[in-house]
């Protein structure tokens, strides 16, 4: 007699009721990812690669304490050198709402000019996540219930919006929940432009070994040149780091162009590089 399996298309799905759910970690995982996202936004828009290490970033907000465990997660994705939190969100940003007036105006008519100006002095309030209220004038002498009016769903939207920032310093932006800030320290200073300098000159070596074909295990003799000195410079002071990174028993910075079996021309944002590598 021939056993015939069953297909696996007719089978049924495997019970999985016996793994644990974790909710709450795919929760604190979203948002460490919408933090992540955020902070990479601002960067991309102030024109910060991300080989560039920045000073500190802060995660703003109640519920801001969520993200401690993954501190480093964060630290490497975004490329700062530390991550803090704070929970005040007042004196950096504010919720504001913003009203769909094409939506409503069909609606609430005459009424309009009344909503628009409840809304600019904030009389309003959330009733829940897709319902407010805005105490919009009314008939004189009518009941209270008649001065307010109900928006819902895609009729508002509320957004966290920022404040006082000192946007030569700080770069501030709010995360998609409009329940926490992201504030970035933006400045550059000179030591972290030359580390930014130094892991552009390990990301085009890298790049090097792999078009020599080379096993990522073998050791190599380097040899580089610009006509920026400034790369040659910092070449010199990161000399540990980068032949730690690269596995380079020695690290020369020549003056001249030069001639190995294994040289290759690289573009990096602050200039030219040269790249030898012999084993």
């Amino acid at each position: 007699m021939i056993n015939r399996k069953i297909s696996v298309h007719l089978q049924d799905f495997p019970d999985i009721s016996f793994l644990n759910d974790e909710q709450q970690l795919v929760t604190d995982m979203d948002l460490v990812r919408a933090v992540c996202s955020v902070a990479l936004s601002i960067r991309d828009n102030k024109n910060l690669r991300v080989r560039l290490p920045l000073k500190a970033l802060t995660v703003i907000g109640k519920n801001a304490a969520r993200i401690l465990p993954f501190v480093e997660i964060i630290s490497e994705e975004v490329n700062v050198k530390s991550v803090a939190i704070k929970e005040e969100i007042s004196d950096l940003a504010e919720l504001k709402l913003q009203i769909n007036f094409k939506k409503i105006g069909a609606k609430y008519g005459a009424r309009i000019k009344e909503i628009m100006l409840a809304v600019k002095e904030g009389k309003w309030q959330k009733i829940s996540d897709n319902e407010i209220e805005i105490a919009a004038g009314g008939n004189a002498g009518g009941s209270a219930g008649e001065n307010y009016v109900k928006l819902v769903d895609d009729e508002f939207e509320i957004k966290l919006t920022t404040k006082n920032n000192d946007e030569k310093k700080f770069a501030v932006a709010a995360l998609p929940t409009n329940d926490c800030l992201i504030q970035l320290d933006i400045e550059v200073t000179k030591d972290l432009e030359d580390e930014g300098i130094a892991r552009d000159i390990i990301r085009a070596v890298q790049q090097n070994r792999k078009d020599a074909d080379l096993n990522i295990s073998d050791h190599i003799k380097l040899k580089i040149f610009s006509t920026n000195p400034r790369i040659l410079e910092v070449a010199k002071s990161f000399e540990n780091y980068i032949k730690a990174q690269v596995l380079a028993d020695d690290l020369q910075c020549v003056a001249e162009k030069f001639s190995t079996k294994f040289s290759f021309e690289n573009k990096l944002d602050d200039g030219d590089l040269m790249v030898g590598i012999s084993l």
